[in-house]
Formats: C-alpha cells, structure tokens, sequence
C-alpha cells in the first residue's frame, strides 16, 4: 500500500486496521490497533488512525496512550461495522476526544452515520476536528450531497470531509462540494486498500480546479487539521 501510494506522489498515508472494524462480530479493536502502532513505527510515510469502539472500554485507555505519540493523529469511529448509531454514542465519543483535543474521522452518509446526526455534537463540542469521511457517500444514487449539507449548517467551522469515495470519481462531484464549501473543507482520500491510490490522485491532479484549492486538498487541509508537522 505504502509502494501503490508513494507511486502516486502520497508523502503519506493515514491507516487504520481493517481487522478492527471487519468482519462484523469477529472485529479485535485493541489487538489490530497494535500490530497497526507497530507497523507505523518502523515503516515510512504512514501515519495511524487509532480505531475506539464505544462498547469496548479497553479502546479508549488504549487511545488514549497511542494519541499521545506522534505516529498517531487521530480517532477513527465506524458506526456502521460497530454497529451503533452515533445519535446514542455520539456524546461519549467526542467528549473523549475533546478531553484530548483529537480529531475524528468517521464513516459517514449511512443508516447509523447520517451526518446531519453529527451536528448537534459538531455544534456542542465546538474545538473537536470531524471529518466527515467519502464525500458523495449516501444510502442510495440521489443521496451525494450528505456531508456537503452538513458542513453547510454546522456553525463553528469544525466538519470536514474527505474524498475516500467510489463517487468521488464522478464528473463534477468534487467541483461541486468545493464550489458549496470552499476548498479548505475537503481532504484528500483514498479508502486504500479498498481503492487504488493513483485513481483517486488522478481525480484531484483533472480536477477543474485551481492550483491553490488542488494543493489545499492534497496537503495542506491535512496539515492544519491534523496538526502535521511540515
């Protein structure tokens, strides 16, 4: 991945253990976040997502130790493969994270990860990073406008989104959500494995966009919101 990504010009690359969030009911959160911290550790260009599990409370003294490293620059939450919805668990998971000052990247645009359910907690904890991630992601085709919708009505700046998306490959969609929230809201991403590193480069290199709004999505958004050292 690490090969696939530095051949697409990605300096680097944010990871999280599919072992923590796959397959459903046979996930090892604090095992996968492990081996995960020690593959960062001696590998270059990777960066760690640490994965919490609101009903694993072993998740959170675990995240709490690995955020404290600089390998490690953020919470990764999946409702969807955790099987929660974040309306009911939203509130003890960002305030964890602002007890820690630590960003958050979630799954976004499906049944348990509607973002306009993460609102009201953007809204509430006003110095918490969201990142919103696969722009373009819905429940079905006429639903691409999601996260954009949410980062429109959030009211302190904080919600973000990435490009992780199959639909982010569509005509238009990036042009769109950076007419409707300004470049400085969308982080370049990929979803590797699951999609390959160059294509989802590529989208953003043929964007009909600016050099200014391509270099903030490709780098310099991260740089800020995840507080990168340059």
């Amino acid at each position: 991945m690490v090969a696939r990504a530095k051949s697409a010009g990605v300096e680097r690359t944010v990871v999280s253990p599919l072992l923590a969030l796959m397959p459903a009911d046979g996930q090892d959160v604090v095992g996968a976040n492990e081996e995960t911290a020690r593959i960062v550790r001696t590998t270059s260009g990777l960066l760690q997502w640490v994965v919490v599990d609101p009903s694993i409370s072993a998740s959170f003294d675990q995240a709490r130790e690995m955020l404290s490293h600089p390998n490690c620059v953020g919470i990764k939450i999946h409702p969807e493969e955790h099987r929660y919805k974040i309306a009911e668990h939203g509130q003890t998971l960002f305030e964890f994270a602002a007890e820690l000052d630590a960003v958050i990247l979630s799954h976004s645009g499906d049944a348990n990860s509607l973002p306009d359910d993460f609102l009201p907690l953007a809204d509430t904890f006003a110095d918490v990073r969201l990142i919103l991630a696969h722009l373009g992601n819905g429940e079905d085709s006429s639903s691409f406008d999601l996260q954009v919708k949410a980062i429109r009505a959030c009211k302190h700046g904080n919600i973000f989104t990435d490009t992780s998306s199959s639909r982010s490959l569509y005509p238009g969609l990036i042009e769109w959500a950076v007419d409707q929230v300004g470049a400085e809201r969308i982080l370049f991403g990929t979803d590797s494995p699951l999609y390959f590193a160059a294509s989802q480069r590529a989208r953003i290199d043929h964007a009909d966009l600016d050099e200014t709004q391509k270099r903030l999505i490709l780098r310099e958004n991260a740089e800020r919101v995840l507080r990168l050292q340059t």
